[in-house]
């Protein structure tokens, strides 16, 4: 995910999809403020810090469903990049539905609807 640069009189503006992502890897992995600030570039532990705020302020009761929802025992035995690929994934079907909600129309397809014939 892209960060944006700085803009003069304002702060750093940042997809919520990034928030969360950056959020949930926080809880999920040993990395620490500094450590993740450092991957994903920001400017300090503190942005990272807001956006754990921000996530548990938005999502008091976490973001886990029942398709999202890993045992445990068996989270030790998936690969990192297969974790950080699954919050990926997880942040974009937040950010699709959240957008889903603003908009007022549905953005995911259904494939039980059929095309008219032209």
């Amino acid at each position: 995910m892209k960060v944006p640069q700085k803009q003069k009189g304002r702060e750093h503006v940042y997809e919520p999809a990034l928030k969360i992502a950056i959020a949930q890897e926080y809880f999920t992995s040993d990395l620490g403020f500094t450590k993740l600030a450092r991957k994903y570039g920001l400017p300090g532990e503190a942005t990272v810090r807001h956006f754990v705020r921000w996530y548990k302020k938005k999502y008091p009761e976490g973001t886990t469903t029942e398709e999202n929802t890993i045992d445990n025992q068996s989270d030790k035995l998936i690969p990192k990049e297969i974790k950080e690929a699954n919050l990926k994934v997880i942040a974009l079907q937040m950010l699709i539905e959240n957008a889903s909600k603003e908009l007022g129309i549905d953005l995911v397809k259904k494939f039980g609807t059929k095309q008219s014939k032209k």
